[in-house]
């Protein structure tokens, strides 16, 4: 299958193009990093330079089979004007012309669209979401979300949360950054069951997504929850920082950073605060996603368990230290 993949260059897209060259398919990577894009090249991925903003789908689309449309701006922060010109506008340039040359597509969502519904446990795909979200990155996904829906009806769309492993970009990385710093309390006494996702998990469901095509949305996770801080000890063993030891109540913590999210908003740059809100709410609130649609209609079993990501992840730390 002749596959063209969007945010090559990024931690999920660099990843769901390797494994799809290694499954023996015939790989185009979409990037803006060219010395990312190199290293795609040596892996056997034929690296693409595009800015998204101004793609010229049906050229790129030129003898594709399909698509996987994993760029995306992935942040909790930002101006609603690029949320817009990254996530919303581009995800339906990209369905109509896949719809136009009849190119199957998958669209890699998030399940942050879930936070502000109020459900929390074994959340499906079908639960009620929106007008209200807790970010504008969430709001701008659903509504991309929406727009794919709108142009191309059988498109896959699939919704991993946390995505982390070797060569993530977000996840580890900001809690490495606040535990190295020392401003990271605990922010609860309870112990916060949630689920990520191995970014080889993603990656296979992308595959299946592409060989067992299934219209609709598919939550994706590793499949077992982890205990949220007893995990962020480890990272913590991990890189040698202290572990999280005097407790701030969450709810005082999410007020102030409102408060922060505020003077950023009013600032002419609006710079990123060092705190949010809707990050506080990713340290204090479970979260587990129930995976029957993506087992029974995709045939999605994870191939990497938790424990084996998280040991991965970790003994990879170790050793840069």
């Amino acid at each position: 299958m002749r596959v063209l993949v969007t945010g090559a260059t990024g931690f999920l897209g660099g990843v769901v193009a390797r494994e799809l060259r290694a499954e023996g398919h015939e790989v185009r990577g979409l990037g803006r990093d060219v010395a990312r894009g190199a290293a795609l090249e040596r892996a056997g991925v034929a690296f693409v330079p595009a800015d998204l903003r101004a793609a010229d789908w049906a050229g790129l689309l030129r003898g594709v089979d399909a698509v996987v449309h994993a760029a995306a701006r992935a942040t909790l922060w930002g101006r609603w004007a690029d949320f817009e010109a990254d996530n919303i506008r581009p995800s339906g340039e990209l369905a109509r012309a896949c719809a136009a040359a009849g190119v199957r597509l998958v669209h890699v969502s998030t399940p942050s669209v879930y936070n502000a519904t109020g459900q929390t446990q074994a959340v499906r795909e079908d639960t009620p979401v929106g007008p209200r979200f807790d970010s504008l990155y969430a709001r701008s996904k659903f509504e991309a979300e929406e727009a794919v829906r709108a142009a191309l009806p059988d498109a896959t769309i699939l919704r991993p949360r946390g995505l982390y492993g070797v060569g993530d970009t977000s996840l580890v990385p900001r809690l490495a950054h606040a535990l190295q710093s020392g401003r990271l309390p605990r922010l609860t006494r309870d112990e916060v069951w949630t689920e990520l996702t191995q970014v080889r998990n993603a990656a296979h469901a992308v595959s299946l997504a592409l060989t067992r095509p299934a219209p609709g949305v598919y939550n994706v996770t590793d499949g077992q929850p982890i205990p949220l801080w007893a995990t962020v000890d480890r990272l913590a063993d991990a890189l040698g920082a202290p572990r999280p030891g005097r407790v701030v109540p969450a709810r005082l913590l999410e007020g102030a950073a409102s408060l922060l999210e505020l003077g950023a908003r009013w600032h002419p740059a609006q710079p990123e605060p060092p705190l949010t809100a809707s990050g506080v709410r990713l340290l204090t609130r479970p979260m587990t996603l129930d995976l029957t649609r993506a087992c029974e209609r995709l045939g999605y079993a994870p191939v990497v368990a938790p424990d084996d990501g998280l040991a991965e992840v970790f003994a990879h730390i170790r050793g840069q230290r």
